[in-house]
């Protein structure tokens, strides 16, 4: 294993979400000074005392070329190492600009890999030719009622990209994926769409289950398998408590010759879900840092740490990771259990709110604290301000 110089600088392209707050501890914790590049002012994310600072950038739903071209000039006056997307939207935007940072590693893949990753539409065909089961799948319009109901309901309506890289330069995000009990509530949701397009997919009953890691350059290089335990929103959401659960080895293979099929460099996580008779159906690729993140480096796996040391041509240090670590997402679950006490599941709730030993936190970190009150801060002011 190699040593990591201390206080090497790395500029994350950031925005305000747990996940890249995650991201941000786990850099400083692998020895690098996380600089955080936002086009937002004030946010909880920059107040976490493992940022090295903040620099100003355009946002690149609005301005990709400006977005590029400040973030370019940030990296080569702090003489960053390396330049980290988080999210799409930063995928979309720095794919195929390495040209833009030119001695400086490039965390973003290659054009062709960031758009096969982003495209919901492709993923059963990829996730078929690889072994790996997905739901029924079919893509629909505004209007076609008969495809609409083609697997009955209640049926998941999903958009064909999570966001899509416009001509201009800008970056346009679409919802998130929609339960829908009745064809009007499919219809609404398609109305919803930029497009007027999307996929829709029978709702598969079962538990939400993930493999994440990090892939270099098509290989997998480390993975976490999870199981979520709660989520929000309750039907169709994302992990509010999730634990570590042990390897399915041949899940893990599965996904690493997807990631191969793909050629990607970087963080991912791929969504399963895992059915009462043991089946695992494929339903999305998150090829960013994600929000659970959190719950892998509890486990022992670094992951941006990780990502950061192949990109620095470094050997990183690669381990198993424990079985049985926990992660909770504050607000989300605090949601949860609300909705549980309100449908009666009292015993429910009670067993959710007993502490359970070295479970990671979203948000919340007695090492640093000023992001948790920085968000307490946002809530109550956004609530003074809707009355």
């Amino acid at each position: 294993m190699m040593s990591t110089p201390k206080n090497i600088p790395i500029l994350l392209a950031a925005t305000d979400n747990y996940g890249v707050l995650t991201a941000v501890r786990a850099l400083r914790a692998a020895g690098y000074a996380p600089w955080l590049a936002v086009h937002q002012t004030g946010t909880y994310v920059a107040r976490s005392r493992a940022a090295a600072g903040t620099v100003s950038v355009p946002d690149p739903s609005s301005d990709g070329e400006g977005f590029v071209r400040e973030l370019a000039a940030a990296a080569a006056q702090l003489s960053a190492a390396a330049v980290l997307p988080s999210v799409e939207a930063h995928l979309l935007a720095l794919a195929g600009r390495e040209a833009d940072f030119a001695g400086i590693a490039f965390g973003t893949p290659s054009r062709e890999s960031v758009e096969r990753a982003t495209d919901k539409d492709l993923l059963p065909e990829l996730a078929t030719t690889v072994g790996l089961q997905t739901p029924p799948t079919k893509r629909v319009v505004r209007g076609d009622s008969e495809a609409v109901n083609t697997f009955g309901f209640p049926a998941i309506l999903k958009p064909l990209r999570s966001r899509t890289r416009n001509a201009d330069g800008t970056v346009s995000a679409y919802s998130a994926p929609r339960y829908v009990s009745t064809r009007q509530e499919a219809e609404e949701a398609l109305e919803d769409l930029h497009t007027r397009e999307g996929l829709i997919q029978p709702y598969i009953t079962g538990s939400l289950c993930s493999v994440s890691g990090v892939s270099w350059e098509g290989e997998l290089v480390c993975a976490l398998h999870q199981r979520s335990l709660r989520i929000w929103p309750m039907r169709v959401g994302v992990s509010s408590y999730a634990i570590s659960i042990p390897q399915n080895a041949e899940l893990e293979r599965g996904v690493g010759r997807l990631l191969r099929k793909l050629g990607w460099s970087g963080v991912f996580q791929v969504q399963f879900i895992c059915s009462p008779k043991g089946e695992h159906y494929l339903i999305d690729l998150n090829p960013r840092i994600y929000g659970s993140i959190a719950l892998a480096i509890a486990a022992g796996l670094n992951l941006p740490g990780i990502w950061t040391d192949l990109l620095l041509g470094k050997r990183p240090h690669v381990d198993g990771y424990r079985v049985g670590a926990r992660f909770r997402q504050e607000d989300k679950d605090a949601r949860v259990l609300a909705k549980m006490l309100m449908d009666g599941e009292r015993l429910g709730v009670l067993q959710g709110l007993v502490p359970r030993h070295a479970t990671t936190h979203a948000i919340f970190s007695l090492r640093d604290p000023m992001p948790l009150l920085a968000r307490a801060w946002e809530k109550s002011t956004a609530q003074l301000w809707s009355r």
